[in-house]
């Protein structure tokens, strides 16, 4: 009997870790389980012709609402051209409304509703022994979902005891080259938001700790650039958080882990950990998702957001951890000026990334059986978005979107910190109203139609919001300089020259009064030249302030540091 597990990824770059478990937990009895990953961008037609290449007896896919209808495409074409094929569902997009789902496609055979580990074992070991199965047989099976009679029946669901599971990380480690590994120490959550599915998965329950770290230890081992730990709220256990955040953090890796935290759980004694632990160790992502009370209540979100706001402050000041701070727009009694609000919240505690989501009415979350209260209309298919509700209009929704692509362009990408702090000091009294305003002008321009490239954001940027503003250009090109280090200075920008200062310091040594770390290495002139950069202002934009003085300034950019760029002020040199 060949067994082939599957899943079409959200990008090439993730890594499906429920097949792992069902590898782990399977594999022992069911060797020659083979799992077979592809993603939602390749075409469904060659992933069908590899499957059937497979030949395979029964064929599992795990489902999600990136892949949902792509997946029930493949199975009625899999039906067709190998109508032998037993056709095995799970994962949560076919949990929840598992009943209705094998009445529309008769292509199913079984979907197995929440954990799968030991129902899929018993169902392979059903069908290893041959023939129709007896509906006492299928009865005996905890959450299957299967067919009998005509009718459909659906078993209850059990709840893993997680000591069981084997390791999901013990072979296979080739699979991970070049891939985001998820990760998870617990499941369930603590918490009951009526907007997620966790709240419905039962109390928290925790792998062995000794299993936790032998993996993190492997895996760290291999070089993986990022680990996304899947647990809903890390640090629920204060304990066990500080345990792990600490072992985590005595690693010899380059690996970052990204951990969903609590953010009004953070403890001064956490903090205390993090401010020893490496560079680019951690990535903390905090939902906040709204700061309106009204609204916090209506979806079961129980949050103390100024010790959130407190405990990111810290973080940001005492630690380099990357914050990640979430938000989700359309959510109920929220309308778009109050959402505008959350933001100037989040925007204002000066995050690594903000992420602006939009509401996702997810089967099986208690929202969506709430639809007809708040007045929401969604997307009749996966992602089940969000499109209007009696507090927010659609109109406002899909401004938003423009919001988020331009908060992605310009906050998220890190590039623009000083410009965007200019302007929203020059001209707004809060972040929002900035991006509002640009958004404006981006659909105003048709913009938003098209794709920029990065030199391109820097010009529509001046465009846009300068008006021959002599400031805000010489904050666009300390952006410039201080991110963009392969590239020249566009012309637009009109630097003043610095190429005959840049030679003369290199020649007479001054470099090495800013960059001293550099003369040990006795570089050649044209092998200094590209450590650094100088640049010439006519404005005193370093260090930042809203209103600088016209004072020429010059600044010296190091990029001899594979991690950062560092700035030195070098007006002095026009003294010699």
């Amino acid at each position: 009997m060949k067994i082939v597990l599957t899943t079409l990824n959200a990008k090439y770059t993730h890594h499906n870790l429920a097949l792992r478990y069902l590898r782990a937990y399977c594999g022992p009895e069911f060797p020659g389980l083979i799992v077979k990953e592809y993603n939602i961008n390749q075409q469904l037609g060659l992933i069908l012709s590899e499957l059937v290449d497979e030949s395979p007896d029964i064929l599992g896919f795990s489902c999600y609402i990136w892949n949902i209808e792509q997946t029930l495409v493949l199975i009625s074409d899999l039906k067709k051209v190998l109508p032998e094929v037993t056709i095995v569902l799970g994962g949560p997009e076919v949990s929840y409304d598992a009943r209705n789902l094998m009445g529309r496609h008769p292509q199913i055979d079984y979907i197995i509703a929440g954990e799968g580990e030991e129902p899929l074992l018993r169902l392979l070991k059903l069908l290893e022994a041959g023939g129709i199965p007896a509906l006492a047989q299928l009865n005996d099976i905890p959450s299957l979902v299967y067919r009998s009679g005509g009718r459909i029946y659906a078993n209850p669901q059990m709840t893993m005891d997680l000591s069981r599971i084997p390791s999901p990380y013990q072979n296979y480690l080739d699979e991970l080259e070049h891939k985001i590994v998820y990760f998870e120490t617990s499941r369930g959550c603590p918490f009951r938001c009526q907007y997620c599915l966790s709240s419905r998965t039962g109390k928290v329950r925790y792998f062995p700790m000794e299993q936790v770290k032998a993996d993190l230890q492997r895996l760290a081992g291999l070089g993986i650039d990022q680990i996304r730990f899947v647990d809903r709220t890390f640090n629920c256990h204060p304990q066990r958080a500080l345990e792990l955040i600490e072992f985590m953090s005595e690693l010899e890796t380059r690996t970052r882990f990204q951990l969903e935290i609590g953010g009004d759980l953070i403890s001064e004694e956490m903090v205390q950990l993090l401010e020893h632990a490496p560079v680019n160790r951690f990535q903390f992502e905090i939902g906040v998702q709204s700061t309106y009370p009204v609204t916090l209540r209506e979806i079961g979100r129980k949050a103390n957001l100024d010790k959130l706001a407190f405990n990111c402050r810290k973080l940001r000041e005492r630690t380099s951890v990357r914050l990640l701070l979430d938000l989700i727009a359309g959510l109920p009694e929220e309308g778009y000026e109050r959402f505008g609000r959350s933001f100037d919240f989040v925007y204002n505690l000066k995050p690594t990334y903000i992420q602006l989501g939009f509401l996702k009415l997810l089967k099986g979350s208690r929202l969506r059986e709430r639809v007809a209260e708040f007045g929401c209309l969604f997307t009749e298919q996966a992602p089940y978005e969000v499109l209007q509700t009696k507090s927010i209009s659609y109109s406002e929704l899909a401004f938003l979107k423009k919001i988020e692509g331009l908060v992605e362009n310009y906050y998220n990408s890190g590039r623009f910190q000083s410009s965007l702090d200019y302007l929203i000091a020059r001209d707004y009294e809060r972040p929002f109203s900035f991006f509002e305003h640009l958004a404006g002008k981006w659909k105003e321009n048709n913009l938003h139609l098209v794709s920029h490239s990065l030199a391109s954001l820097y010009r529509l940027l001046w465009e846009m919001m300068g008006n021959k503003d002599p400031v805000l250009l010489s904050y666009l090109r300390f952006d410039f300089r201080l991110h963009e280090r392969k590239q020249a200075t566009p012309k637009w920008m009109h630097g003043k020259p610095a190429s005959e200062l840049k030679r003369q310091v290199i020649k007479d040594g001054r470099v090495f009064h800013c960059l001293p770390h550099l003369k040990p290495l006795q570089l050649t002139s044209r092998e200094l030249s590209k450590r650094f950069a100088v640049e010439i202002f006519d404005y005193n934009v370093y260090p930042w302030r809203a209103k600088p003085e016209q004072q020429r300034q010059i600044l010296v950019f190091d990029y001899s540091r594979d991690n950062q760029v560092k700035v030195y002020d070098a007006t002095q040199w026009e003294s010699r």
